[in-house]
């Protein structure tokens, strides 16, 4: 249990080291004093670490090997960015990275299928971690495109709680290229609070 609270802390711990930096940050009353970049250029940021995010979850759930995931994962470093510089509030920002990875998981999946003449990867892993976690994805995008004038605030972190609970439901639970580090973590009403804390 303590390793699973380390996991899901973890990232969340880390991300208040650059708290000056966020976007969000800089809208609250009295921390606006933190904020020491210009307002375009953190949501620049914000929104490319967002998608950049999508983009390489999916391409863990993918499992190339090397040298393919450096070359997929440095394509959607460079076209994320000029996709983000060009236009950050528009449905492509997200839709792009998502739209191109499903389709190479498709792909490398359909060949893995034709192979083994069988369903890959096992059953469990679409009914356990790829439907609910393309399920969380999807209300996160819901939320932020359709309902966050409803309240800002609200609306916008659970967004950020559904997305959390994608990425949680959708990266391997193995990684094989660093060995075994024991069962993988299940999904309890504790993981889903720490993941959206």
């Amino acid at each position: 249990m303590g390793t699973v609270v380390a996991k899901l802390l973890l990232p969340t711990l880390s991300s208040l080291a650059f708290l000056p930096t966020f976007s969000h940050a800089c809208d609250g009353p009295g921390l606006s004093v933190l904020c020491f970049m210009r307002r375009d250029i953190l949501e620049y940021f914000s929104i490319y670490g967002t998608a950049l995010s999508m983009w390489v979850s999916l391409m863990a759930l993918a499992d190339f090997d090397e040298p393919q995931r450096s070359t997929f994962t440095m394509f959607g470093v460079l076209t994320i960015a000029v996709r983000t510089f060009h236009d950050r509030w528009g449905y492509g920002v997200y839709s792009g990275p998502i739209g191109t990875a499903v389709l190479i998981i498709a792909v490398k999946w359909l060949k893995k299928m034709k192979e083994k003449k069988g369903l890959y990867p096992d059953k469990s892993i679409y009914t356990q971690q790829i439907g609910p976690g393309l399920c969380f994805g999807a209300l996160a995008l819901m939320l932020r495109f359709f309902f966050e004038e409803w309240d800002y605030t609200y609306v916008h972190s659970f967004y950020h709680c559904a997305l959390a609970m994608s990425f949680v439901l959708l990266l391997p639970k193995v990684n094989k290229k660093a060995g075994n580090a024991g069962a993988p973590a299940k999904l309890t009403f504790s993981t889903l609070c720490c993941t959206c804390i």
